[in-house]
C-alpha cells in the first residue's frame, strides 16, 4: 500500500514538472543584421529579450540569433509564415514577393523627415496597412523601427545633381521600384548581392552604391568609396514581426511583456539608429569620405525626375489606393508638425 502511494506521489510530481516545462515558451528571433554587440539592432533586440523574459518570470524565453543564423531576410520571412521562426527583424526589401502594398515605402523622396515618417508608421495608415499584411500573410507586425535613409555612395565621380548620375552604374536590389528610380537618374542600375558589394566596388563592377549611412561607416565602405550625397532618397523601415498563430497561443500577460518590450525595443532602435548616423557621418568624414548635403533646389530635381515613374509602376504593384493614402498621410503629417510649430 505504501509502495502504491509513493509511486502516486511520484507520478504526480512528474506530471506537476512536466506541466510546468511544457507551459513554458521558447521564441527564436532572426535578425539578418551583425552581431555586433554595438549594434543598433543587436542593443535594442537584448532590451526587449530582458524585458519579456524579467516580465513573464522566464516562463518566455527568447533566444536570438543574428547575423542571417538562420538565413538571409527573405528567408527569415518565409520562416516567419510558416511559424518555423517565431520573431524576426527585416526590412521591407523582400516582402513584396508576399504582401504588395508594403511597396508603397519604395516611393522615392516619399517622408521628408524621420519625424514624418515614423509619425505615418506609427499612426492610422501604418497600422492599417500592417493589419492588412496579417490578414493576408499571418505574420503581425510588433513594431517597425528603422533602417535609415538610403543615399547615393560613389567611387570618382561626386554627385550633387541629376546630371552628375548620368551613366554611372549602380549597384541595387533586386527591386524594380529601387531599379526604375536608378533609371529614371540616368544612371544603369546594376544588382549586386549584397554579400558581393564590397568587393564588387572594390574591383569597380559598379561605380557606386547607395546606402544607409551606418553600413557605410559599419561596412567601412568609405575604404572603397570616395563620396556620398545625403538625398536620402528611400527611408527604409526595419519591422519586428511575430508569426500570428504564436501570438494567438500566448497568454494576455505574456503578450502584454512581448508588445511592451516591442516598443521599447522600437523606441531604442530609432534613438540609436540616430546616434550612429551622426557618428556614422563624422567618421566617413575623418576617413576621407566627402559627404555633400544637397540644396533644396537640388532635392527638388532629384525628386520630381525619379518620383513620377516609380509612382506609376508601384500603382500598378500595390494598387492605387494604397499610393493615394500613402501621400495623403504623408501631407497630414507634414500638416500636422506645421500646425505644432505656429
Amino acid at each position: 500500500m505504501k509502495n502504491t502511494f509513493k509511486t502516486l506521489c511520484a507520478l504526480v510530481v512528474v506530471l506537476l514538472v512536466a506541466g510546468g516545462a511544457s507551459a513554458a515558451v521558447t521564441l527564436k528571433l532572426a535578425n539578418a543584421g551583425p552581431a555586433d554587440p554595438e549594434d543598433r539592432t543587436v542593443i535594442a533586440v537584448n532590451l526587449l529579450k530582458n524585458h519579456v523574459e524579467n516580465k513573464t518570470g522566464g516562463s518566455v524565453t527568447i533566444e536570438v540569433f543574428h547575423a542571417s543564423q538562420l538565413g538571409n531576410e527573405k528567408e527569415i520571412m518565409e520562416g516567419l509564415k510558416m511559424g518555423t521562426i517565431e520573431l524576426g527583424t527585416i526590412t521591407t526589401g523582400p516582402i513584396p514577393t508576399i504582401f504588395k502594398p508594403i511597396m508603397v515605402f519604395d516611393i522615392p523622396y516619399l517622408f521628408p523627415s524621420q519625424v514624418v515618417a515614423w509619425d505615418v508608421l506609427d499612426g492610422p495608415f501604418g497600422k492599417k496597412l500592417m493589419e492588412e499584411m496579417r490578414k493576408a500573410t499571418g505574420i503581425r507586425t510588433l513594431a517597425i523601427s528603422e533602417n535609415g535613409y538610403r543615399h547615393f555612395v560613389t567611387s570618382d565621380r561626386q554627385v550633387k545633381s541629376v546630371a552628375d548620375m548620368k551613366g554611372l552604374k549602380i549597384r541595387t536590389m533586386e527591386n524594380p521600384a529601387h531599379m526604375k528610380m536608378v533609371e529614371s537618374l540616368g544612371g544603369a542600375p546594376t544588382p549586386v548581392a549584397f554579400g558581393e558589394l564590397y568587393m564588387a566596388l572594390q574591383q569597380g563592377v559598379v561605380d557606386g552604391c547607395e546606402l544607409p549611412v551606418t553600413l557605410t561607416n559599419n561596412g567601412k565602405y568609405y575604404e572603397v568609396q570616395k563620396h556620398t550625397i545625403m538625398d536620402g532618397h528611400l527611408y527604409n523601415p526595419m519591422i519586428l514581426f511575430v508569426n500570428d498563430k504564436v501570438w494567438e497561443k500566448l497568454s494576455q500577460a505574456e503578450k502584454t511583456a512581448l508588445y511592451e518590450g516591442a516598443q521599447l525595443y522600437n523606441i531604442a532602435q530609432r534613438s540609436i539608429s540616430e546616434i550612429q548616423v551622426q557618428s556614422g557621418i563624422k567618421n566617413i568624414t575623418e576617413n576621407g569620405m566627402t559627404v555633400y548635403v544637397p540644396t533644396a533646389e537640388q532635392m527638388e530635381e532629384f525628386r520630381s525626375v525619379s518620383q513620377p515613374p516609380v509612382l506609376e509602376y508601384v500603382k500598378t504593384q500595390a494598387g492605387e489606393q494604397w499610393v493615394k493614402e500613402v501621400l495623403e498621410a504623408v501631407a497630414a503629417s507634414e500638416a500636422k508638425i506645421a500646425d505644432a510649430m505656429k
